[in-house]
């Protein structure tokens, strides 16, 4: 029996498609690290800005914004051209 409030380690990734090249998963690692990131900043600036009364923390929360449509197109992009160009099962990584 486990330890309360012991995690257990969870199951490992599935390999990467074969098609995927270095340049490729360089590009999914990175976009998803700025998804976090812009997920986490834009609900935070735009509650700075709200509280704060002030529009100085405009130009932050608009560039949290775009950062986060931008990584989500660029993320999005090469998701569907290995679903539906290479037909890869690369998805299944996903989820």
């Amino acid at each position: 029996m486990a330890e309360a409030g012991r995690t257990a380690t969870p199951p490992p990734l599935p390999p990467w498609a074969p098609t995927l090249t270095a340049r490729e998963r360089r590009l999914a690692h990175g976009t998803e690290t700025t998804l976090y990131a812009a997920t986490f900043a834009v609900p935070v600036t735009g509650l700075a800005l709200v509280l704060s009364g002030d529009d100085d923390l405009l130009g932050v929360h608009v560039a949290a914004q775009i950062a986060l449509y931008a990584a989500l197109a660029v993320h999005v992009g090469p998701v569907l051209k290995h679903r539906l160009i290479n037909r890869d099962r690369l998805r299944g990584r996903m989820l």
